[in-house]
């Protein structure tokens, strides 16, 4: 009896799990769309990429060993784990980083994080989602939707970045603002959908599922 009752609490936690990253990546989203009221959300950018690590960390490694979408493989769990830490590391570089290169006094250090820092995020986010889709513990289809939101979001920052080194003409300067407003839309859609994913299948993993006896007495 005693197996039994920690066996449901285990198999419990994994759609608590889903659930509660999915509600920190709609909190982080929130909060970002809200960080220029001030007033209302103090530090909101700050508090923002707070909330996706912690749920990129739990989405990573569950709650009590249950809920873990790269099923605690060292591959899968690193990668989200390592991506989740590299996010908060820029998040105190930040300001760092931003004076040093505006003032020519950036250290060698500081510049190559610069320099590598988006290339390091797409290399942990490619390896973490093709885990996931690979290793199928989120039910087929939606085991390949984060892949997918990964090559939205790269494919309008790609464009941003090459419009935005070739053009110099007022016109394309309109559309390159234009491409930042849909990466930004990208970026944000793209972590509404994973959210809304996470929680509508923690609902359906958490629902009863009828007993083979039900099934019988059904017949």
């Amino acid at each position: 009896m005693a197996n039994i009752g920690v066996f449901a609490r285990t198999t419990s936690n994994a759609p608590r799990a889903w659930f509660l990253g999915g509600t920190l990546f709609l909190a982080s989203i929130v909060i970002a769309v809200s960080q220029p009221a001030i007033a209302v959300v103090p530090g909101g950018g700050t508090l923002s990429t707070v909330l996706f690590s912690a749920a990129l960390l739990i989405f990573a490694f569950g709650i009590r060993g249950a809920g873990s979408i790269t099923a605690r493989r060292p591959l899968g769990t690193s990668a989200l784990t390592v991506l989740a830490l590299w996010l908060l590391l820029d998040l105190g570089l930040a300001g760092v980083v931003t004076s040093s290169i505006s003032l020519d006094t950036a250290p060698a250090a500081v510049m190559a994080f610069a320099y590598s820092n988006v290339f390091v995020q797409f290399l942990l986010a490619l390896v973490a989602v093709m885990q996931i889709g690979r290793l199928g513990v989120v039910p087929s289809p939606w085991n390949w939707v984060p892949a997918w939101t990964l090559a939205a979001v790269s494919a309008s920052w790609l464009l941003t970045q090459v419009l935005g080194a070739l053009g110099t003409t007022q016109g394309a300067i309109v559309f390159s603002n234009a491409l930042l407003s849909l990466e930004s839309l990208t970026r944000a859609g793209g972590t509404v959908l994973l959210a809304v994913l996470a929680i509508v299948l923690a609902d359906r993993r958490n629902r009863p599922q009828p007993t083979a006896d039900t099934s019988i007495s059904e017949k």
